[in-house]
């Protein structure tokens, strides 16, 4: 385990990096299986029809209706961070094409996650999304290293 990194991390890449799979299958159930019932995800503001939804159920809609529209939608290039205790910050790009117009798009989102650890689960009682990684380690508590911009 790098220097600094908590066990929390690990877990959370790893159950991260499972739902990442599952989704760039285009298996939005199994991707969002582990959320709980109730939950806050705050989607990005560059998400068609961006809000606040409030179950698992309402996430994987949203999602399901996106990859409607993007078949082909995948992440890549995640990247994870700590922030204050219980909060965990990925990073990756969202990448696809239009079904109607073929027209690819991407863009890069950043997650901050809140989590409590229950004996050998982690549940995740927030999920905030952001355009930038400045905008996530902001509001994450974290100060961005000396010398290096936000992304």
């Amino acid at each position: 385990m790098p220097v600094g990194e908590s066990e929390l991390l690990p877990a959370f890449r790893d159950a991260i990096e499972e739902g990442h799979r599952s989704w760039n299958k285009g298996d939005v159930k199994s991707a969002y299986a582990p959320l709980p019932d109730e939950l806050e995800y705050h989607l990005s503001p560059t998400w068609p029809e961006a809000r606040v939804l409030r179950s698992r159920d309402q996430v994987i809609a949203f999602f399901e209706d996106f990859q409607g529209t993007f078949p082909d939608v995948r992440t890549t290039d995640r990247r994870f961070l700590e922030g204050d205790e219980g909060t965990l910050i990925v990073g990756f790009r969202v990448i696809g094409h239009g079904r109607t117009s073929g027209a690819g798009t991407e863009m890069e989102v950043w997650q901050v996650w809140e989590v409590q650890e229950n004996e050998d689960a982690l549940t995740v009682t927030r999920v905030r999304e952001f355009n930038d990684r400045g905008q996530a380690l902001e509001a994450a508590g974290v100060a961005e290293p000396a010398g290096r911009k936000a992304e």
